[in-house]
């Protein structure tokens, strides 16, 4: 049964975005609530709590659509290299008058370069009470360009690992002119590059948040985008450059996973790729060529490669996963590019982080993906990976303090596979001896049908800032999240989305797009 969407809803879903939202709650501890002071002279200088030279450029007063008054605070953070490059990180706070004592940080997505809450993201958080932060990285700028890390080693430090931590001490201390309060709670939210910043944090500055959740996360950055996305692009090109499996060859294969993989139930979404088997030949045409509703033996040849992990010259698995099945829907953009011309959006990344962020000296303009050898380069690839990546295990000091760790990753995603989260969280699981115990503090879930971030077949709106805050302050863990399926303003899907290893598996009886006819079972571990 089909119902009106009434889930509150605090973020936009936009690149490197989650959709978050929580009820909005009393004060914490039962403190009195904060009274507001939105003055520059309240604000004072946020340097020593930084630690860098930090500027507020402005505060002000404003009102979100829905009403809530605010007080809005701009600043700018200079951090210095050894080498002499700067990099400014501008960030704005939003401080509700009616603050419930919770501080929200958002992550951004690609390259950043603007501030997500420059305009209305962040406003459903705000009108629920929290406070609310988001920055720049440290450049000005598109999220699809890398050339502000030219020759600028501060600049690839913000942007690499630097940018959230300087944010939240920067934010913390104007939460505290402004307010005279800290903030009970802490919470960081992130997806894509925001999963990465969200790992980051919990890896690196565990003392900056007390719930961190971590979406989608490109948290191996420096070997993502050389190793996965831009080797499937040269995977899908010929001798000339030219690309192998277009759109039309994209829809033959999501017919043919959908008849292979769709199941129990007939809605388009591949509940747990690992679980089902396809093979890609199925799909040649009678003479090899490609022809309508076909593949040509070239094409076969691409998606086979696709769907395995990446591998070198020798065999040897460059990066954890391949793309899931079920991600086919996504390709065209993703993977696939929309020009006759250029690369595609993982292809076009990839080339950016070569030219600008890769390697130890930036090769610049002139570099092109096609000069990129995984087999000769990949090595190169390690000195700036300790820069950017997220992918060390040690989480320590944030189980020491109390923190806790939401994963989560769409198993459709075309852009970012999920089998790299799963490697990532297994690796966790080793770390810390058992499944049980690293669920003390970190679980990770797994959307069917859900692509980068959000959009797809299946259901991907989750309140992820509800269940990070509901686990971080009532202890309440979250055996699973409710995951919405919107349209017209309307839900047509629900499902429980289970802490892994578990997934959802529907009951038989019922309306499968209502979540109370989808119980919990033993799903596969690892990537399958």
């Amino acid at each position: 049964m089909l119902r009106r969407f009434r889930l509150p809803i605090g973020l936009a879903v936009a690149a490197g975005l989650v959709v978050a939202g929580s009820p909005g709650p009393a004060l914490a501890h039962g403190k009195p609530k904060p009274r507001l002071d939105c003055s520059a002279a309240a604000v004072g200088n946020l340097g020593r709590a930084v630690g860098h030279p930090t500027a507020v450029t402005s505060v002000t007063t404003g009102r979100t659509a829905a009403g809530a008054s605010y007080c809005d605070v701009r600043a700018g953070v200079t951090v210095r290299a050894g080498d002499g490059s700067t990099s400014v990180v501008q960030l704005r706070l939003q401080v509700p008058a009616d603050w419930n004592r919770r501080y929200v940080q958002l992550g951004g997505g690609g390259f950043c370069g603007s501030i997500p809450t420059a305009g209305t993201a962040g406003d459903g958080t705000v009108d629920l009470g929290y406070a609310v932060a988001s920055d720049d990285t440290g450049h000005v700028g598109s999220g699809a360009d890398a050339s502000f890390a030219f020759g600028n080693t501060a600049a690839q430090n913000t942007w690499g690992y630097l940018s959230e931590h300087l944010t939240a001490l920067a934010a913390k201390a104007a939460l505290k002119a402004t307010t005279r309060h800290t903030p009970a709670y802490a919470y960081f939210v992130g997806c894509s590059t925001g999963g990465r910043q969200a790992l980051i944090e919990a890896q690196r500055w565990p003392g900056d948040f007390d719930g961190i959740v971590a979406g989608a996360p490109a948290n191996r950055q420096n070997y993502l985008a050389p190793l996965s996305q831009g080797v499937r692009e040269l995977q899908n090109r010929d001798a000339d450059f030219r690309q192998i499996v277009d759109a039309a060859a994209a829809a033959v294969v999501a017919r043919g996973v959908r008849e292979a993989c769709d199941g129990p139930v007939a809605d388009g979404v591949v509940d747990d790729p690992r679980s089902c088997r396809f093979d890609p030949a199925t799909l040649l045409c009678p003479d090899a060529t490609a022809a309508p509703g076909c593949l040509s033996a070239a094409q076969v040849a691409v998606v086979k490669k696709w769907y395995d992990s990446p591998r070198d010259d020798r065999g040897r698995e460059l990066y954890p996963g391949g793309l899931p099945l079920g991600s086919e829907g996504g390709w065209v953009g993703a993977d696939i590019s929309t020009s006759p011309t250029g690369l595609s959006g993982g292809g076009a990344y990839a080339e950016q982080v070569l030219r600008y962020l890769a390697f130890p000296t930036d090769p610049g303009p002139t570099y092109s993906l096609r000069d990129f050898d995984p087999n000769r380069d990949a090595a190169r690839l390690r000195t700036m990976a300790k820069v950017y990546n997220a992918d060390t295990t040690n989480l320590d000091a944030f189980r020491r303090s109390g923190g806790k760790l939401m994963l989560y990753h769409g198993l459709a995603d075309p852009l970012i596979t999920p089998f790299g989260t799963v490697q990532y969280y297994e690796d966790v699981v080793e770390r810390y001896g058992s499944l049980a115990r690293t669920q003390q503090f970190a679980r990770l879930y797994l959307l069917p049908g859900v692509y980068h971030c959000a959009g797809g077949p299946g259901p991907d709106r989750v309140d992820w800032l509800g269940a990070i805050r509901a686990w971080t302050e009532r202890g309440t863990a979250p055996t699973s999240v409710l995951a919405a399926k919107v349209g017209g303003g309307a839900t047509t899907m629900e499902r429980p989305v289970y802490a892994y290893p578990l997934r959802a598996r529907y009951d038989g009886s019922g309306d499968p797009n209502a979540a109370a006819n989808w119980k919990p079972v033993l799903g596969p571990r690892g990537r399958g």
